[in-house]
């Protein structure tokens, strides 16, 4: 339940060390370094350093890199690879990775091979697109049989075109006929766009022909190249493309049959990746003719071990606080069981380094949130064991892996709040007894079944979003103490404890005890008079302070409305109870005895997945929103940069020691 501590570290060091050290600082992974550039605004700085890295050596990694990868999914693309449901890093122990790597130049000569292949595909490609080109050209053709590579005669001239499908072809022919007599057309075919014809005329009055036919849109179509009859052309084509696609397969094959080379070229990729990533950091430092600056924030747990390296190095070093004003990044630790939660703050927005995380906290109440809103026994145990079988199946990492672990907690806590409230896949097992069996089987609730009680599940969750209510804004109150300022944590949050407390009483007291009452109408008075009498306190002149009191005490809508929002935790419930009991009316409305138990678990598996992610989807939506509106609000401040730190950041393999599995 914290934001890590970050120091700031400046090192300078001699050059000869610089690779060991930024090649140590990868492989730790705990330093973000920064960009020095900006201190050679400064003429002190400029008259000494410069800019260090090779931007061109970043470029020709980049360009190298991205040919490998186009290497590696053709071999995904020829060979039987099939694409696994989760994108994982394999582990790889560094000695493996090491040996791999010493044979650089094979693979090297390995992904040249493959590229040379693959780039006969696109020339194979580009001839058959070219001959489906020449095939659709001359499939209108087909009732014209003379050869297309004949002009005409000693005094005649053939020419073949078209002409728009909307042009008057009437009109014309009657033109190109008036001046003269000596002349022949023909439509061949047309489609809805064109029409396909054939001109022969004399050859001293082509030209003018071929002008007033331009001038009503007809375009010339010489078949350059082409001799013979269209049939001969198009058999000759057909045979071309039969042959290419032939020699496409053989390449493919080709390609498919180098499939065992791709780990390999996905390590040296991964190889290239680091050496860019190293090259691109060094931008970020200045150096000397004999010596570097370097620049970059630390957790402070691992300040020991960073300082340790450097002076292992020999290097100068200065480990700080941040001072006012930089933008410290932010690196977040939590608890085992609210880890996977963070995945829900990291989708909102990362706390401000001064601010505080409250994952270790709202991740109970999301859990809770989540259980209520699915609420049904049967569908907790199918996502707790779904995410529990992926988690075991794959490797998986980031944010995937929190999201996976974060619903099979949620699903636990479903199927608590599924037995509390007496729902397994609806109401399938009574359901089943009266269809398959004739009797009527009868499973209470531990606690209630809200869709006999919906009154109690709505006092329930409102006192519930009250509860979390209570907790965001104590978390502002400890922020505002925490900060030297206790008059504003008990005006502008203790006094709201003592209204709502108080109108809670007041309102509802009595169904407790009539005791209650009173003393909640007097808290409820003490709270709105402390509002009125500070909410201005800040504000100029006597009626900015009543304005303010007055606002303040306006703020009630506020607080209402939130508290109101909870009741969702009530409608998502009663929805999955109500959807999945349809969905086993629907099953046992066919008949009953075998007829209907064969019923009940076809209309049923297909009407509870539809159910159950419907739900779930539900359930995972408006529980992060009264995270994010309801809780959030009250306290949180958001806007901080998540810690980024030099590290291998590779794309295929998990570097892990040789002592790991």
């Amino acid at each position: 339940m914290s934001i890590v501590k970050m120091g700031k570290i400046d090192v300078i060091g001699l050059d000869t060390v610089k690779s060991d050290l930024i090649a140590k600082l990868m492989d730790m992974g705990a330093v973000q370094i920064t960009d020095q550039s900006s201190k050679l605004t400064d003429e002190k700085w400029a008259a000494v350093s410069d800019k260090d890295g090779d931007d061109e050596r970043a470029t020709a990694l980049d360009a190298e890199i991205s040919r490998i990868n186009t290497a590696i999914d053709a071999l995904k693309t020829y060979s039987d690879y099939k694409s696994p449901l989760f994108i994982t890093r394999r582990a790889v122990k560094k000695s493996d990775f090491t040996e791999v790597i010493s044979n650089r130049a094979q693979i090297a000569d390995n992904i040249n091979d493959i590229m040379k292949l693959n780039d006969k595909l696109h020339v194979l490609r580009e001839k058959i697109n070219k001959n489906n080109t020449d095939l659709m050209a001359i499939t209108p053709w087909e009732g014209y049989d003379l050869p297309l590579d004949a002009t005409g005669t000693l005094h005649t001239a053939i020419d073949l075109g078209i002409v728009p499908a909307a042009a008057d072809m009437d009109g014309l022919i009657r033109a190109i006929s008036e001046d003269s007599e000596c002349i022949f057309t023909r439509e061949i075919s047309r489609d809805k766009d064109m029409v396909y014809m054939i001109v022969i005329s004399m050859k001293d009055e082509r030209e003018k022909i071929m002008e007033i036919m331009k001038q009503r849109g007809y375009t010339p179509m010489p078949f350059k190249g082409m001799s013979g009859t269209v049939a001969d052309n198009k058999q000759r084509i057909a045979e071309n493309i039969e042959s290419l696609q032939k020699q496409v397969m053989e390449v493919q094959g080709e390609i498919a049959a180098k499939a065992h080379m791709r780990t390999d070229m996905e390590c040296l990729q991964d190889q290239l990746i680091m050496e860019r990533d190293s090259e691109r950091i060094r931008t970020n430092l200045l150096k000397t003719k004999r010596t570097f600056c370097l620049s970059g924030w630390v957790p402070e747990p691992c300040s020991k071990s960073v300082e340790a390296l450097l002076e292992e190095k020999g290097c100068y070093y200065e480990y700080r606080d941040p001072e006012e004003g930089e933008e410290v990044p932010v690196l977040t630790h939590n608890n085992a069981f609210s880890t996977p939660f963070s995945a829900v703050t990291d989708m909102y927005s990362l706390p401000d380094y001064k601010g505080f995380d409250p994952t270790d906290i709202f991740s109970i109440f999301y859990a809770v949130f989540f259980g209520i809103m699915l609420s049904d026994a049967g569908y907790g145990m199918v996502l707790a064991i779904i995410c529990f079988v992926l988690l075991k199946k794959f490797d998986l990492e980031g944010m995937t892996y929190k999201m996976i672990k974060m619903f099979m907690i949620c699903g636990i806590f479903t199927v608590f709040w599924g037995v509390m409230f007496g729902g397994f896949f609806g109401d399938l097992i009574q359901t089943w007894g009266s269809t398959v069996f004739n009797k009527d089987i009868t499973i209470p609730a531990v606690w209630f079944d809200p869709m006999e009680d919906p009154t109690k599940l709505l006092i329930f969750s409102l006192l519930l979003g009250v509860v979390h209510l209570f907790v965001g804004m104590g978390i502002n109150a400890y922020m505002l103490i925490k900060r030297g300022h206790p008059m504003d944590a008990v005006c502008d949050v203790f006094s709201w404890y003592l209204v709502i407390v108080g109108a809670g009483l007041w309102i509802g007291g009595s169904a407790i005890s009539a005791a209650l009452v009173t003393p909640g109408k007097y808290l409820f008075i003490a709270g709105i008079a402390i509002l009125l009498l500070t909410g201005g306190r800040k504000k100029k002149g006597i009626i900015g302070k009543v304005t303010g009191g007055l606002s303040a005490v306006y703020s009630i809508t506020g607080y209402i409305s939130d508290i109101l929002s909870y009741a969702r935790l009530l409608a998502l419930g009663l929805a999955t109870g109500v959807i999945a009991s349809v969905v086993n009316l629907l099953g046992s409305m066919i008949g009953t005895g075998i007829k209907g138990a064969i019923a009940l678990i076809l209309i049923g598996i297909i009407g509870h997945i539809f159910s159950m992610a419907i739900n779930v989807l539900g359930a995972f939506v408006h529980s992060s929103r009264l995270q994010y509106v309801e809780f959030f609000g009250k306290f949180y401040e958001d806007g901080g940069e998540p810690f980024k730190p030099f590290c291998k950041d590779t794309k295929y393999v998990r570097l892990v020691n040789d002592i790991n599995k």
